[in-house]
């Protein structure tokens, strides 16, 4: 019988008792779900400003192999190719609801190579055509009296725009803060986006550390809405933190590289591997750290090829 020299090195290596995968011609060892390990480049937001190239070489050198974008770049095509020159790739990003409907802002996606555009907060209807993000602070006061009905409206334009996006080969979906579980009378709203958005248009970026935050499972979340959650963000608090369903929570308390903080990760993987609807997953840090931001990621990181 012939046996190819991929072949066998493939039996060998899951003969050894390890868990590899093949990705661009290479071994790596895998890590949860065997999926590439992801990090949100919020993460590492100063060095980025300051030494770009340097750090995403430095990301690609600790193993990470896909990022995910806090903001759109200036020169998108010229940004891509950076990102790929270090050996990473760009999967996914963070926009604003007003992005997401620009025709502008998804051909810059489409540039980037983006799978995913990601609602990364509820927007509100009288500032849809508003750029929250320049004037955060100005805005915190009337998002934390956002209602049901504005989830509601949110899950509406979700709809409308993961219909257009999917026309551009680009998935929608929204990330969650801790005030989308809030209480408004008897539900939450992520459970109110999630029931009321189209199954096969919009999925979830499950942020674990501001589920905990606000007080809630995400492994149990996991286990309600198995199908819906199809991103991670891999965040952690330290023990000790305060339970808060504000908007802004990622400076209150201090936030845990992977392995320290509060969440039982082991369990969670385990969890979404017995699921198998999460495709990516992507470390993030914000707030007060331990560590430096490049050396907490590396922590993160190595804590992951653990698992």
């Amino acid at each position: 019988m012939n046996v190819s020299r991929r072949t066998y090195l493939r039996c060998a290596l899951l003969a050894a008792g390890a868990a590899w995968v093949e990705q661009g011609g290479r071994w790596l060892q895998a890590l949860p779900l065997g999926l590439p390990a992801g990090v949100q480049l919020w993460s590492v937001r100063e060095q980025m400003k300051t030494d770009p190239d340097g750090t995403l070489r430095k990301l690609a050198e600790i193993g990470y192999r896909e990022v995910e974008l806090f903001e759109t770049p200036q020169f998108p095509r010229e940004f891509r190719k950076r990102v790929e020159d270090a050996g990473l790739r760009c999967v996914s990003g963070h926009f604003e609801l007003r992005d997401m409907k620009d025709p502008a802002t998804i051909a810059a996606a489409n540039e980037l190579g983006l799978s995913y555009m990601i609602l990364v907060f509820p927007a509100l209807p009288q500032l849809e055509n508003t750029s929250v993000d320049a004037n955060f602070d100005q805005f915190v006061p009337l998002y934390e009296k956002i209602s049901l009905s504005d989830y509601k409206w949110n899950a509406e334009q979700l709809n409308h725009c993961a219909e257009n996006l999917k026309r551009h080969g680009i998935r929608a979906g929204y990330h969650n803060h801790a005030i989308d579980f809030k209480d408004l009378g008897g539900t939450r709203g992520f459970d109110t986006l999630i029931r009321n958005t189209d199954p096969a248009l919009v999925c979830f970026e499950m942020d674990c550390g501001h589920v905990i935050h606000a007080g809630y499972d995400p492994i149990a979340y996991l286990n309600e809405y198995p199908t819906r959650i199809e991103l991670l963000h891999v965040k952690d608090l330290a023990p000790g933190y305060h339970v808060s369903t504000t908007l802004d929570t990622e400076d209150k308390d201090t936030n845990a590289e992977i392995g320290a903080g509060s969440i039982d990760w082991k369990k969670l993987f385990v969890t979404a591997s017995h699921y198998g609807h999460v495709r990516h997953y992507f470390v993030e840090h914000e707030g007060k750290m331990a560590h430096p931001p490049l050396e907490a990621v590396q922590i993160s990181y190595e804590y992951l090829q653990k698992l």
